[in-house]
């Protein structure tokens, strides 16, 4: 029964094998094949919606301090260059969070590292307003970040977890659109914050807020299914989980709960995402991570800033920077669902390709406000979006019991990325280049990612086994 569930596809395999339906009194219940069957009801809707707003909340920390930097300057009497060492500080500390609350999600669940590490970014974020100078604000933000970074990555498992296979991309990219939304709500609420309150309420708002969610994620988020099934969980936990994902079928505590590739275990969890079949695609992928968020962290972070010194009020340039988080969730919503469609991850590497060229056209500086403000959009559609699906794409490469390392990895980099991105500006401002170059270098680094998505990519039979697994 274990090699016939393994081998077949999901479509081929025994009614009783894949959701359950037999009548005996134990059963072999392949757990991927019974999520993948399940519709698309109110507990994952829960699952989607609780783990979007932490995703939301991840955005809005992330961003605030690119927000409250203009003023923070001005009440410290810094130059702009000096905040590079504080954007990259918070970068560093979410690629630190994601590989440590990547291992420790592998190890003793997602639920409880989501949890950890959406009080730490809450705690530490309403910490920020008590410090009076670079080097506790530089501290702060790091910290801020180790949760930031190890909620995101554990958020991404969960829901590739729970979701079916025919939707996983598009249920994975409308979560993790939550995450630039925050970007958008926070741009115009802090540009009403900051002129009505000063910097200080921005932080006390990021913090309030995650730990207020703490107490409904402490009561009505679970544990992700195919994790207990690794885990080898109580068969009654884990017909309890399926019975809320699809209740017209049968899962009982006597049945016998498998994943259909289980095998790799979570103990040298970073050794098997670098080895073997997983190699390329972590190598590829994590490249890929680390150039899309430096382009686009070097984007969101010094965009205000330097919109702010190209003529622009402080409301205009937060406005339009939210412009371009706003462009990557329509355009990463859209993108999820034509590579649902074609069943492909060919659009995505088009869509890094196509970015490119349009924040290229960018640093051209559209002398009309809503010329720019439709190119800005357009850019972040593409890069932003692509990114999204990136993340989603990455669920899928790694079977259930590496999976929160393998993401914790590839963000993790991507966090790197991120750090290179916000020191980017510095040494963009202390090189003296002008806005067409900077746009253009990044708009180069955009067309190598796509490289890179393209290099990933696996033979169709690799694939196929792939998502059997996810």
């Amino acid at each position: 029964m274990r090699s016939t569930t393994t081998s077949c596809s999901m479509r081929d395999r025994p009614e009783g094998v894949q959701m359950g339906n037999l009548s005996s009194a134990s059963r072999v219940v392949d757990v991927d094949a019974s999520v993948d069957a399940a519709p698309v009801g109110r507990h994952l809707l829960l699952v989607m919606v609780l783990c979007s707003l932490v995703a939301l909340l991840d955005g809005f920390d992330t961003l605030a301090i690119t927000y409250a930097a203009p003023l923070i300057a001005q009440a410290w009497k810094l130059p702009k260059e000096a905040f590079g060492p504080i954007f990259a500080a918070h970068y560093a500390g979410a690629a630190l969070g994601a590989g440590l609350f990547g291992l420790l999600a592998d190890r003793i669940g997602r639920r409880p590292a989501i949890l950890a590490a959406t009080a730490t970014f809450g705690l530490f974020a309403l910490a920020t307003p008590l410090s009076e100078g670079v080097v506790p604000l530089l501290i702060l933000r790091g910290l801020t970040g180790l949760g930031l970074g190890g909620a995101l990555s554990n958020v991404i498992a969960l829901v590739s977890e729970y979701a079916p296979g025919r939707v996983r991309a598009t249920m994975v990219s409308v979560m993790y659109a939550a995450f630039p939304l925050g970007g958008v709500i926070g741009g115009p609420l802090s540009a009403h914050v900051l002129a009505q309150h000063g910097w200080q309420a921005v932080f006390v708002i990021g913090g309030l807020a995650p730990l207020a969610l703490l107490a409904a994620l402490w009561f009505l988020l679970p544990e992700s299914v195919r994790f207990l099934a690794a885990r080898h969980a109580p068969a009654d936990r884990i017909a309890a989980q399926l019975r809320r994902l699809d209740p017209k079928r049968g899962f009982g505590k006597d049945d016998r709960y498998v994943l259909a590739a289980a095998g790799e275990r979570s103990h040298g969890a970073l050794r098997l995402i670098l080895s073997g079949d997983h190699l390329r695609s972590s190598l590829m992928l994590g490249g890929a991570s680390f150039v899309t968020q430096m382009v686009i962290v070097y984007i969101i972070t010094w965009m205000p800033t330097l919109l702010l010194a190209s003529g622009l009020d402080l409301s205009q340039a937060i406005w339009t920077s939210a412009t371009f988080s706003l462009g990557g969730i329509l355009g990463s919503l859209l993108l999820a669902r034509i590579i649902d469609r074609v069943d492909a991850p060919w659009p995505l590497t088009a869509a890094f390709a196509a970015s490119g060229f349009a924040i290229a056209a960018v640093g051209l500086g559209p002398s009309e406000r809503v010329v720019l403000l439709a190119a800005v959009a357009q850019a972040g559609g593409l890069i932003v979006g692509a990114q999204v699906n990136l993340s989603a794409y990455c669920a899928t490469v790694y079977p259930t019991e590496i999976r929160s390392t393998g993401l914790g990895w590839i963000i993790g980099l991507g966090r790197i990325g991120a750090i290179c991105g916000a020191l980017l500006g510095t040494a963009f401002v202390a090189l003296g280049l002008t806005l067409p170059w900077q746009y253009g270098i990044s708009g180069l680094a955009a067309l190598c990612t796509a490289l890179l998505v393209h290099m990933a990519r696996r033979k169709r039979g690799e694939a196929a086994a792939v998502s059997v697994s996810a």
